[in-house]
């Protein structure tokens, strides 16, 4: 009988260590932090926010964790600065740019800090590699906490069911807030997912299949295990999914 208990209890553990999300929750935050839109920053030399996503994402976090009160959008307005994260208004942040941008206002906002992680398949400087280019959703959600912050890189693929492939015609970043078992609950600075304040529930599932290309930068692999967002992410009009291509983790 013993063998036969022993092998039930790895097949158990095999199920909940294979599911998108373990049973579990974080929402703790999720009302505290800020969700700004990215239109709310005007001006021509800004592109009037178009392709400001990423200081966007990164100042909710950055408000929150340095106790803030206003200032958001001068604080966006300065990490897309070339001091920081060198945004193209008219293409928008390269990760590398966020990462070295979040080292930089991270050690002016708080004289340091302790974690600086990225997981996912874009290029980034070997500092703040994982190692890892399938993000991985525990990884992820283990950044949930009083003093980190997570920000997730969106990509919008167009599916050709035919051929079974995820082809990348944009990217996004946004902020993740809280979650609850298979759902992310995430802050869209995009005008789509709304103006004012907005907890995003999004679900969330794993690719089985397929493969993922990028024309633009000559990426190209199985799909398999990449985190397919589904019911509640707001997905551009030019895709027809979207998926996890990313995640940079910060721990004060």
């Amino acid at each position: 009988m013993a063998p036969i208990i022993h092998v039930f209890i790895r097949l158990l553990l095999l199920v909940i260590t294979s599911s998108p999300l373990m049973a579990a929750s974080n929402t703790t935050f999720i009302n505290e932090i800020p969700d700004f839109t990215q239109s709310r920053i005007t001006g021509w030399q800004y592109g009037h926010g178009s392709e400001l996503c990423a200081p966007v994402a990164v100042s909710n976090s950055l408000v929150w964790l340095a106790n803030m009160r206003g200032g958001q959008a001068e604080l966006a307005q300065l990490l897309a600065s070339r001091r920081y994260m060198n945004t193209d208004v008219w293409r928008g942040t390269r990760t590398t740019d966020i990462l070295t941008g979040v080292d930089a206002i991270a050690m002016d906002l708080f004289g340091g800090y302790t974690g600086l992680e990225y997981q996912g398949w874009k290029k980034h400087p070997v500092q703040y590699s994982t190692g890892v280019e399938v993000p991985d959703i525990h990884w992820i959600t283990a950044g949930v906490e009083k003093d980190s912050a997570v920000w997730l890189n969106v990509g919008w693929y167009r599916y050709d069911r035919r051929k079974n492939s995820y082809n990348r015609v944009g990217g996004h970043w946004v902020t993740l807030a809280g979650y609850d078992a298979n759902i992310l609950i995430i802050h869209d600075p995009a005008p789509r997912a709304g103006h004012g304040f907005a907890n995003e529930y999004v679900h969330t599932s794993r690719i089985e299949d397929g493969t993922m290309s990028d024309r633009a930068t000559g990426f190209y692999r199985p799909a398999r295990g990449y985190l397919l967002l589904g019911e509640g992410m707001h997905i551009k009009s030019i895709a027809d999914v979207a998926i996890v291509d990313g995640a940079i983790k910060f721990s004060k």
